[in-house]
């Protein structure tokens, strides 16, 4: 994957992303490896920039009320949003389904990797907001999972 050549407090750091999902990151830092756990993930908009228009997302909801705009920055409980751009690959729960903490939801690609993203809790699916084959970009609300 990707490796960063960092300055910090006039210390040189080499730090190669060796694996992310959307739950956790592998990095080696100076040749020391950690895991690091993905607590939430949100894009930043600079000052001055308006957000893109987003076109409305493909596949199945719950309803319109609950259909989330891309880059909406929800990071509610229940939110499950891309942790890096990708394209989807294919979706394993529908609106309505039960999950378990740790389901398999979908499957995407990014960076030449597939990822299973899996749920962070039980409850059930509200909104579906992707399909197979599907282009997302990093912090849009793809599912949301009410506990």
């Amino acid at each position: 994957m990707r490796k960063y050549q960092l300055k910090l407090n006039d210390k040189d750091f080499n730090v190669h992303l060796r694996d992310l999902s959307g739950e956790e990151a592998t990095l080696e830092i100076n040749g020391k490896e950690y895991q690091v756990e993905i607590s939430s993930v949100s894009e930043v908009i600079p000052e001055g920039v308006a957000p893109s228009a987003a076109p409305p997302p493909s596949g199945p909801v719950a309803s319109p009320a609950s259909v989330a705009k891309a880059k909406s920055g929800d990071t509610a409980a229940g939110s499950v949003q891309a942790p890096i751009p990708g394209s989807i690959m294919e979706v394993y729960v529908q609106v309505g389904d039960s999950v378990k903490a740790g389901q398999p939801l979908f499957k995407m690609e990014a960076m030449k990797m597939e990822n299973e993203i899996n749920s962070r809790l039980d409850g059930t699916v509200s909104a579906v907001n992707i399909s197979a084959g599907d282009s997302v970009n990093q912090g849009d609300e793809l599912m949301v999972i009410n506990p």
